[in-house]
């Protein structure tokens, strides 16, 4: 198993569900689907993208919670937002 900040020695290392931190884009996402040697990604407020597995790191604890912290905001601004008006 690979520790929180480490690199992923292969795509087999990762699994859908899994909070990885994106070294390019530098935000961590959530695993969606692995797709040979790349990875689809998400994140709460809808952004999705695909990137080769050895640009991920597992996410740091820290990091985690971020995540779970922008996807409260994201569901906060979505209720708040006023349409047709």
């Amino acid at each position: 198993m690979t520790a929180p900040g480490a690199n992923f020695a292969s795509p087999q290392e990762l699994c859908g569900g899994m909070v990885v931190y994106d070294r390019v884009y530098q935000m961590p996402a959530v695993v969606r689907r692995v797709d040979g040697l790349y990875v689809e990604l998400s994140r709460p407020t809808g952004m999705e993208w695909r990137v080769a597995f050895y640009r991920l790191r597992r996410a740091t604890e820290w990091e985690h919670r971020q995540l779970v912290a922008v996807g409260r905001l994201h569901r906060q601004r979505q209720r708040g937002l006023v349409v047709g008006d």
